[in-house]
């Protein structure tokens, strides 16, 4: 799956509302603070390009590279990427 619309439709229907669910709690239950904060990371750039891969890495991968980011400023990608 490497074209632009697929990821975006994948995206947005399935793995962006459970990362979403997954880091909200950070945000002291606060979805739309989540979501703001999400769409405002180097990660959801990353993940909006299919040439990155990272839209075949689970949610929980996902969430926790942006909690990578959000508290250490890095994201720390998986060792195993295709």
């Amino acid at each position: 799956m490497k074209d632009k619309n697929q990821i975006s439709a994948l995206l947005g229907v399935c793995i962006i509302p459970q990362i979403i669910a997954e880091i909200k709690e950070f945000y002291n239950n606060q979805e739309e603070i989540a979501i703001k904060e999400f769409y405002k990371s180097n990660l959801f750039d990353k993940l909006q390009n299919p040439a990155t891969g990272l839209w075949h890495l689970s949610s929980k991968t996902l969430s926790e590279m942006f909690l990578s980011e959000v508290q250490e400023q890095v994201i720390e990608f998986p060792d195993e990427q295709s």
